[in-house]
């Protein structure tokens, strides 16, 4: 799949030994740490950055309309036609791209108050289904807390399924292909073929050779690997590999 030649390992490796100690690494099972409306705000924004990351930075720094749809507010709605409304006037009020003010056709909109609606058939709620995603062991563990993010939630596909659980501390050997590492990979001159964003089979074996040829080689994980491109990718595309 991914053609992985020595003179792309040794650019990855100045990559690393630049950035890597630099790099801010998710600990492993933090969600512990976290409540449970810091679970649920951080899988809103997984929905809102779908076609731009703009919105997600507004609507991380409003506090008050973070407050409208936090965890404790919006359990207290009974009706599901209010859920949506309060979860669409958010949306539309920080501009997320295809919220629709049509409620019955926003995807996003509806997509969240069903994933609202799995976190809380859990018992203790957000924390409840992360600790039974926990609970996953043997070899594919991380493959299989991917795939069933993505079955159970709507609107989570195979990048922000595996962006979620990584900032969770739930999942180490995987990447979240962002437009950022994208970047970064044809900047090394390493081409990843199009379409994989929406083929789950595809993107697999991508994050695959990935873990295989460049992290293993390199002694990180995949996690440590995303997150070193991501963090540090204004200064890594400044590079010089010449």
């Amino acid at each position: 799949m991914l053609k992985i030649t020595e003179e792309h390992l040794n650019k990855f490796r100045k990559v690393k030994k630049q950035f890597f100690l630099k790099t801010k690494v998710p600990e492993k099972d933090n969600w512990k740490s976290w409540t449970n409306n810091e679970i649920w705000l951080h899988l809103i924004e997984q929905v809102i950055v779908v076609g731009s990351s703009v919105p997600a930075d507004k609507f991380n720094k409003d506090i008050n309309l973070r407050d409208q749809v936090s965890y404790e507010e919006l359990i207290k709605i009974k009706d599901e036609k209010e859920l949506k409304k309060k979860i669409n006037n958010v949306l539309r009020a920080i501009g997320a791209r295809y919220a629709s003010s049509n409620i019955t056709k926003c995807r996003k909109t509806n997509a969240l108050a069903h994933n609202f609606k799995v976190f809380n058939c859990f018992n203790g709620g957000p924390k409840g289904l992360l600790k039974r995603l926990a609970g996953f062991e043997g070899e594919n563990a991380d493959k299989r807390k991917i795939k069933y993010a993505m079955k159970i939630f709507k609107y989570i596909q195979s990048k922000s399924a595996r962006d979620f659980l990584m900032e969770l501390g739930l999942v180490r050997d995987a990447v979240a292909l962002d437009v950022r590492v994208q970047k970064i990979f044809k900047k090394i001159t390493v081409e990843i073929p199009k379409g994989f964003e929406a083929n789950p089979k595809l993107y697999d074996e991508i994050e695959r050779d990935i873990l295989t040829k460049v992290c293993k080689p390199l002694r990180i994980s995949g996690v440590e690997f995303d997150r070193m491109l991501y963090q540090n990718y204004k200064n890594i595309m400044k590079m010089s590999f010449g």
